[in-house]
């Protein structure tokens, strides 16, 4: 693992590469990822790189500091995490007793604060006490997808590195050398939205089942009501599934989108669901472009919400109540 494993973000790796050859590490850094693929993997690469025993440019991913980061089993660099969504207080203040002791067996502790934009008030509170007086031998990595929910004096206290999502093409040509042919492979890229780390856990099937009983609610709802026994099925179904919504979300919106595009004609190469082509097409026929225009406004809606951590049941009654539709007078939402 090194800075050549990182996807892009050449200007990113020029500064921190610089950074290294002048041995002058700022005590925090904020990496901010859209896309949550690259920031924890150039995290640990910079972790390596600050204990590494064979430090050129990069860190040499041979000797015992590197191997043991790589292995996320080195004393010295912690990883901090949500717990139900939540970083509390208690873990930070532990953070903060670690972060003034001198290393164990490294040169630098260092500590990753990831989706550190969970921090809770007293734990961010915590944080911005110890950014303030850093220890010289203790580096802060925190990791975010939305800076602008952390405390603006954190945020002041570290230097901000902006990453730029992997692009398409380049997780295409990736998927592909993983054995996926070009249509498979355009599908999974369409999902991971950026993040390589994704790709590696999607799973082909798994992905299909979850895009079939997503569009069973799609198809029903362009025909202009939902069962009442979908409702109950999907929500069983969302419950399982409830830490992938914003997939969900992403999987809902291709559909519309691939509608859309054969609503007009498009060519079927741009298609990202390409194995429902015939459930489209037909579908295509039913469906108003302004009801499809209008399904995609309110899937954008609804993934800014997932992104302020809304109740996901409005959420779906919100979809849900999207089609209601009426029919001699009468909701035709839920037409058994």
């Amino acid at each position: 693992m090194g800075f050549a494993e990182i996807q892009g973000n050449d200007q990113v790796k020029r500064v921190l590469q610089l950074a290294l050859r002048k041995k002058r590490w700022p005590p925090s850094i904020l990496l901010i990822d859209s896309s949550q693929g690259e920031a924890k993997k150039l995290a640990l690469v910079l972790a390596q790189a600050v204990n590494c025993l064979n430090l050129d440019d990069d860190g040499c991913d041979q000797c015992y500091n590197c191997q043991a980061i790589k292995e996320e089993r080195f004393p010295d660099v912690l990883m901090v995490e949500p717990v139900n969504e939540v970083i509390r207080v208690e873990k930070i203040r532990e953070v903060k007793k670690l972060a003034y002791l001198r290393p164990m067996v490294g040169k630098r502790r260092v500590f990753i604060i990831d989706q550190s934009e969970k921090m809770n008030e007293q734990a961010a509170n915590t944080l911005l006490k110890v950014l303030e007086e850093p220890p010289s031998t203790t580096i802060f990595i925190l990791l975010t997808s939305n800076p602008y929910l952390l405390l603006p004096t954190i945020r002041s206290r570290c230097q901000e590195l902006q990453l730029s999502p992997v692009t398409q093409e380049t997780l295409e040509k990736y998927i592909e050398g993983l054995g996926r042919d070009k249509k498979e492979a355009r599908l999974m890229a369409f999902f991971a939205r950026g993040n390589r780390e994704v790709v590696d856990k999607l799973n082909y099937q798994e992905l299909r089942a979850q895009r079939k009983a997503l569009w069973s609610i799609v198809e029903a709802g362009a025909r202009g009501g939902i069962p009442a026994q979908k409702i109950k099925d999907y929500g069983q179904y969302t419950k399982r599934q409830r830490q992938l919504w914003s997939q969900e979300l992403a999987i809902l919106a291709s559909f519309w989108r691939d509608l859309l595009l054969v609503k007009l004609n498009a060519s079927p190469e741009l298609i990202i669901n390409y194995d429902f082509l015939p459930e489209l097409k037909e579908m295509a026929h039913l469906v108003s472009l302004e009801k499809i225009k209008n399904s995609l406004s309110w899937i954008n809606e609804a993934a800014e919400e997932v992104k302020k951590n809304l109740n996901i049941q409005v959420i779906i009654n919100s979809y849900l109540a999207h089609y209601q539709g009426k029919k001699n007078g009468k909701d035709n939402l839920c037409s058994d």
